[in-house]
């Protein structure tokens, strides 16, 4: 099995992806784990132009891509535009950044995600259209953890088991959000 694991905007190879593949890895001994670097990884980048650069890796056939934040969404999105063969996990991802936006819910996709993630917009009550996870239950199977925030680090040994029941094609243990919510 083939497994990204793609880093969000400013981030990198280096941070929260390599600290999920650590907890993963031991559980997948026979996986393939990559992280590659993507052009967001410097701030003022838009995501468009990691969208061209991820399509540009070639990935292979039913590939297994975990995107946090940003990463998530450059995933999610290449597969609407031509690879419904891979397997998406969107992990504290917003719906939609600079021009990048999802529209389809193809099969294989999931997001995690807390809808009161002050970084995609979940913070203000008031302004709830800004929220950028509000349209994950109509683009994928979502989950809505309260407890996650955008801070993948600090959840990560609660995140684990989660990307881990979904490459082994399990259930994923938590409450699903239903569709049209």
């Amino acid at each position: 099995m083939d497994v990204y694991l793609i880093h969000g905007k400013a981030g990198s190879p280096d941070g929260s992806s390599l600290h999920l593949e650590e907890l993963l890895r031991p559980a997948l001994p026979d996986a393939h784990f990559r992280r590659p670097l993507l052009p967001h990884s410097e701030p003022m980048v838009p995501a468009e132009v990691s969208l061209d650069a991820l399509r540009d890796l070639s990935l292979p056939h039913e590939a297994r891509i975990i995107g946090i934040s940003l990463g998530g969404l450059l995933a999610a999105r290449l597969q609407e535009s031509g690879r419904p063969d891979l397997h998406v996990l969107a992990l504290s991802s917003p719906t939609w950044a600079d021009n990048v936006y999802l529209a389809q819910k193809p099969k294989h996709r999931v997001a995690i995600y807390s809808s009161t993630d002050e970084v995609l917009g979940g913070g203000d009550p008031e302004n709830p259209s800004v929220n950028r996870t509000i349209d994950w239950p109509r683009l994928a199977d979502a989950y809505d953890l309260r407890w996650l925030s955008h801070d993948t680090k600090a959840h990560k040994l609660r995140i684990a088991p989660l990307l881990l029941a979904w490459l082994e094609g399990k259930d994923i243990p938590a409450k699903r959000v239903p569709t049209g919510l």
